[in-house]
């Protein structure tokens, strides 16, 4: 068995050597491709945490406190989750400490008399940052000439993605324990391997895949041969299969 599984292994190199620099380098492409997106994708996917500015700021727990840390547009960004009190560093810097508080006295008038709704008001190192209405999972918040309805569970965001401006949606939600997701796709990751190994085998196996097809269609296949423009379409194709492959692993890390 084990003589078999050698001599196997050894008729496959063999087959690999016999082929144009063309078709070497492409199934040599296929597989760093395979290696490099399947580290690339376990590490992803394993970074569960808050989603904040198109970065994964993953959890922690210290000390009682929960953490949200990761590198936001260059710079490393903490937040430190301690009851009703958020703290936000950037680049090792103290960007103020944020305090959520329940307050009737800011409810919309038009509101006091209705069930199921709490004032809410946001201190920004002892100042007011932001009050609101809120109303089950909504957040009516009013800056005296417009009320704005306002989704209590959207991702965190930023003022003009500065890491060191978090909105008042992104305190709160970090108040409340925010949904954690990561990055990346894994059925693309998976999809992107089927097709990898695929392409490979038709690379390895041209004449045997050419020799299936012609004993489809004609009797006498074993003596057929591929023209020069059958060999040049084969070629066309396993070029636009890697580059939609590698296409298809990059798509799948931008979702999540």
């Amino acid at each position: 068995m084990v003589l078999l599984f050698e001599k196997e292994g050894i008729e496959e190199l063999k087959r690999f050597r016999e082929m144009d620099w063309y078709r070497r380098t492409l199934v040599i492409l296929l597989l760093i491709m395979m290696v490099g997106f399947s580290i690339v994708y376990v590490t992803t996917l394993r970074r569960w945490g808050f989603e904040y500015i198109d970065t994964i700021l993953v959890k922690s727990e210290v000390n009682g406190s929960v953490t949200y840390s990761g590198e936001v547009h260059g710079k490393e960004t903490v937040f430190t989750v301690t009851g009703n009190t958020v703290n936000l560093t950037v680049a090792g810097k103290d960007e103020g400490t944020y305090t959520y508080a329940e307050d009737p006295s800011v409810i919309l008038e038009s509101m006091k008399n209705e069930e199921d709704v709490k004032g809410e008001v946001i201190y920004k190192d002892g100042k007011v940052f932001f009050t609101a209405t809120r109303e089950s999972h909504y957040i009516l918040h009013t800056d005296d000439e417009h009320v704005i309805l306002l989704m209590g569970r959207d991702s965190g965001s930023a003022e003009g993605n500065d890491p060191a401006h978090p909105t008042a949606q992104t305190i709160i939600m970090l108040i409340e324990g925010p949904t954690l997701t990561h990055h990346g796709a894994g059925q693309f990751w998976l999809i992107g391997l089927f097709f990898s190994v695929v392409v490979i085998v038709s690379i390895l196996f041209a004449q045997e895949v050419f020799d299936l097809g012609m004993m489809l269609k004609v009797r006498d296949y074993s003596s057929s041969e591929p023209t020069e423009l059958e060999k040049m379409t084969w070629y066309a194709g396993w070029t636009m299969a890697v580059i939609a492959i590698a296409f298809f692993y990059v798509i799948g890390l931008t979702l999540h």
